[in-house]
């Protein structure tokens, strides 16, 4: 039998474990971590089916799988996501009265100057055979293409046959005029003006893929769709360029060069439309200073002289001339 002093210390001795294991368990040293507690400690992901199945874990832990989203074949064109919009064209700075006037340009006349024309170099500096102010670069005299291995030669990186990067250029010239006039052709069809950014644009992409700019829907029905939505200016030519590689019939975007992606072909295709911006804004400034320079000197004509000089000459006349008059009127 024990002594009641065994058993008082006994029962004090269990009433102290108790509350020891209770005060764990309140501030959770006892408790056993998740999957997903596990998993962050470690630096790992999770599993989702032994998070889902973990004791505890509720719908919000579980990662949602992401879902592939393929654009259906509809008369209606996939949305291009609002952050493909142009944003590295610089807006042009606030004229002022001391700015020189745009030129105005005529359509007719951008591919006058063969090698030298507006076409040449703005579409030249897309392809990364000009430079901005319509120099030459390395690239220009040949290259081979990163696509499909062939040769380029000229601006335009032509690689259809050439002895020299001048007759390359010669060559696309007149391909691409070609094209230019089933461009506005289907333009005037659709009761539009393209403007010359949306022109530049057009002949462009045609010169990089003659189907997108020119199929059916291509860049000027896009471009048309472009408007109806609301886009103007840069924002309408970069979806109508993005959605010209859109196949209906494939039902999905036919750009092998471009990953058939549509962030990857907006993203060339905002390369490109920000290069031709900054090639036609050199041209420009290159136009006003010729045209300053081509112009006749002002002929000012020859001042009278002031007329404290004229009075000074008249005052020194009549005193030298005054003693010949006394003497003649002693005489």
């Amino acid at each position: 039998m024990k002594s009641p002093s065994l058993v008082v210390l006994s029962l004090l001795a269990l009433s102290l474990t108790t509350a020891q294991t209770a005060h764990a368990e309140d501030s959770g040293i006892l408790n056993i971590p998740s999957a997903s507690d596990s998993a962050a400690l470690s630096g790992k992901p999770a599993d989702a089916s032994t998070v889902a199945s973990a004791p505890g874990a509720s719908a919000a832990t579980t990662p949602a799988e992401p879902v592939a989203k393929s654009p259906n074949l509809s008369f209606d064109p996939p949305t291009v996501p609002t952050q493909t919009a142009p944003t590295s064209v610089p807006d042009p700075a606030p004229s002022n009265a001391s700015s020189p006037p745009t030129p105005s340009i005529a359509h007719a006349d951008i591919f006058a100057g063969g090698s030298d024309s507006l076409v040449a170099r703005t579409v030249g500096h897309a392809e990364g055979t000009r430079t901005a102010d319509g120099n030459k670069t390395h690239a220009y005299y040949g290259h081979v293409d990163p696509g499909n291995g062939v040769w380029n030669l000229g601006s335009f990186s032509y690689q259809h046959g050439a002895k020299s990067p001048e007759e390359a250029d010669e060559k696309q010239l007149k391909r691409l005029q070609g094209q230019a006039d089933v461009i506005r052709q289907k333009a005037d069809a659709h009761g539009m003006n393209l403007s010359l950014e949306e022109e530049l644009n057009a002949i462009d992409l045609a010169n990089q893929s003659p189907l997108a700019a020119l199929s059916t829907p291509g860049y000027v029905e896009w471009l048309k769709q472009a408007h109806d939505r609301g886009l103007t200016g840069s924002d309408a030519v970069l979806w109508a360029r993005t959605q010209s590689y859109w196949d209906p019939h494939l039902n999905r975007w036919n750009a092998p060069g471009l990953g058939n992606a549509e962030g990857s072909i907006s993203h060339d295709q905002n390369r490109r439309q920000t290069a031709i911006a900054r090639a036609l804004d050199v041209y420009e400034q290159q136009v006003v200073a010729q045209k300053k320079e081509d112009e006749p000197p002002v002929k000012v004509a020859d001042k009278p002289p002031s007329e404290s000089i004229a009075d000074r000459i008249i005052f020194q006349d009549l005193s030298s001339s005054r003693p010949k008059e006394v003497a003649q009127a002693g005489n």
